[in-house]
Order: structure tokens, then sequence, then C-alpha cells
């Protein structure tokens, strides 16, 4: 309604101008309703296609398998006997990250994909950090027991570091 200035009060909101009474209760009406007289007429309509995002899942798919190839040869070359430990880890974390999403129905997107390319960042991390700490053991004069007992032990906290600094991140 109209209070003794003349506004028109809506939802709590001020009306003002020069407004006859029945055209602010038109105008109050119609806030309230929402209904317009001019209907909204559709111009054009398209659809996109998930194409474009296959497109760049495709490109993302081919990067990480370059990616993970390198990361292989570079493991083999760099830790030889190591390497080849690491890459069968590597290898099995990635089926069972893949079995893992194919069995809940997950969709791969680029973020997903960004997600598998820094869990396996993070697992060549994790080797290297124990194979330099086994180095270190054995450059000390410890037996290979002791060394790779002692690079497992010394790499865990870094490693658990690491994966929270990831998690909160």
């Amino acid at each position: 309604g109209m209070d003794s200035a003349g506004f028109v009060s809506v939802f709590g909101g001020i009306i003002e101008g020069d407004f006859k009474r029945t055209e602010a209760e038109n105008l109050v009406n119609v806030l309230r309703s929402g209904s317009l007289e001019i209907k909204p007429e559709l111009e054009s309509e398209y659809s996109v296609g998930p194409s474009l995002g296959e497109d760049a899942i495709n490109k993302g798919l081919t990067a990480i398998a370059i990616g993970f190839l390198l990361v292989v040869a570079v493991l083999l070359y760099y830790y030889l006997v190591q390497g080849i430990i690491a890459n069968v880890a590597l290898l099995l974390n990635l089926v069972i990250l893949v079995g893992i999403l194919s069995f809940l129905g997950a969709a791969l997107t680029l973020p997903g994909l960004a997600g598998i390319v820094l869990t396996v960042g993070m697992a060549v991390d994790a080797n290297i950090l124990i194979f330099e700490r086994i180095r270190e053991e054995k450059a000390k004069g410890k037996t290979l027991l002791q060394s790779v007992t002692n690079g497992y032990d010394r790499a865990f906290l870094t490693i658990v570091d690491a994966n929270l600094t990831t998690i909160i991140t």
C-alpha cells in the first residue's frame, strides 16, 4: 500500500516517482507476480556436444602416457633394479586407480586427469626419496638390508609431510 509520503513499499523496497495510485498498485502486482506483458521469444538455440571436451581428454591421456613412459625410462636408467621395482609399483598404482574409477563409473574429466598426474608424480617423488636415502645408507657402509630398512624409515616422515601438504592444498 501507499504511505503518507506517496511511496509504495514492495518487499521492503520503495517505489518512488510520479505514479498515480492505480499505476503504483499495478507496478507492485507486476513485481510481486514476476509477469511482464512482453513474453520472451527464442531467437536462436544451439548445443555444444561433448566432442570438444573429448578432444581435450584424449590429449590429456596422450600427455599422461608420454609423461609416464619418460618417467619409467628415467627411473630405469638412473636406479636400475630399484627402478624396475618402482615402475612395477607405479603401474600397479595406475591400474588400481583406473580400476576404482571404472568400478565407481566415474567420468574422466580434465581435473581428474590432473589428479592422476599428481598421483603418479607423488609416487615417483616418494620412490626417489626412498632410493636416495638407500644410497646414502649404502655410502655409509651399511649392508643392503640395513640400507633398505633405514632408507624407508628415514624417508617415511618426508613422504607423509609431502602427502599431507598436498591434501591440505
